[in-house]
């Protein structure tokens, strides 16, 4: 076992899914719950969001499974809070395993918090309830 980090401002993650060339996929989280997914690979943890397009209707929140060809499955959501599935394929050419440099363990590949839009991060933490019975773990009650 091996101790991934965390995203710059986030208090926990859990590894999800891992490949047989040693990317590791998840979700990182804040003191209040708030789920980013990432990609963790040559000692470096990367917000997903940071790597898709910045006009991107969804935000990325938690990565699922990763295969041998880097194709990454999980959930995202959109500024209406509505929750969907997405497929996230590498683009040729763009950095790999092979090509990036590894950082020093703990450190994560970007300086910046990417966060969803406030209406939809609302909408998400009344939707998603944790613990027992519906409660919610962190935020208002």
């Amino acid at each position: 076992m091996q101790d991934l980090g965390t995203l710059p401002g986030d208090v926990a993650s859990v590894a999800v899914g891992m490949n047989d060339r040693g990317q590791v996929v998840g979700v990182s989280f804040d003191a209040s719950g708030n789920l980013r997914g990432f990609l963790w690979q040559n000692g470096t943890m990367t917000d997903l969001n940071t790597l898709i397009p910045a006009d991107s209707p969804l935000f990325l929140l938690f990565a699922d499974i990763i295969n041998s060809r880097g194709e990454i499955v999980g959930f995202g959501v959109n500024s209406t809070g509505e929750v969907h599935g997405f497929l996230a394929t590498p683009v040729p050419g763009e950095a790999t395993t092979e090509s990036a440099t590894p950082a020093p363990q703990g450190v994560t590949g970007e300086g910046t918090k990417v966060a969803p839009p406030e209406n939809a991060r609302a909408l998400l933490q009344q939707r998603l309830r944790f613990g027992r019975f519906g409660v919610p773990l962190t935020g208002a009650r």
